[in-house]
């Protein structure tokens, strides 16, 4: 069971149903650990802000909120699977949201009381890369709305994906 600060999510994220996992998208436990200057070679300006700085894009202007093509989400800071096309809905909120991601273990979460108010935030387990904010105003099965920041994902289409 996935855990944030050593407490079980089906107690803190009353209505959290765990994904079902496929293998190849499983989190392995190595983190990436790179200096700010790796990250800053690494990434443009904008995704350093959001992965790194905690930043958020736009609503309504930003590359995913509208895509609705099948495909995988994958964290633009280390090509970590984030989310399925499979369980992305249109909020209205101008962001592109998901009510699970693609395996339960590649995406952490941390408290966030930054602008006075408290969120969950969540941040990729792989390389901590902030990706956006989880809500209790999704659709079933879960109830939860994965806010995520285009910026901080790359999409690839499922045409472009290698069979399973």
């Amino acid at each position: 069971m996935i855990t944030l600060l050593g407490i079980s999510l089906a107690l803190l994220l009353p209505g959290f149903v765990a994904a079902e996992c496929q293998e190849q998208y499983r989190f392995d436990g190595k983190k990436l650990v790179l200096s700010e200057a790796e990250w800053k070679a690494r990434l443009t300006p904008e995704e350093y802000a959001i992965l790194r700085e905690k930043h958020t894009e736009c609503a309504f202007d930003n590359e995913y909120d509208t895509n609705k093509e099948p495909g995988i989400y994958f964290c633009r800071g280390c090509n970590l699977a984030l989310f399925s096309s499979d369980s992305k809905f249109s909020s209205g909120t101008g962001w592109p949201s998901f009510f699970q991601p693609i395996c339960p273990d590649n995406v952490s979460y941390e408290t966030d009381t930054s602008f006075g108010i408290k969120r969950v935030e969540v941040l990729c387990s792989r390389c901590g890369g902030h990706l956006g904010h989880i809500f209790d105003d999704g659709p079933p099965p879960t109830g939860k709305r994965y806010c995520m920041n285009s910026k901080a994902m790359r999409f690839v289409p499922k045409t472009h994906q290698p069979s399973e």
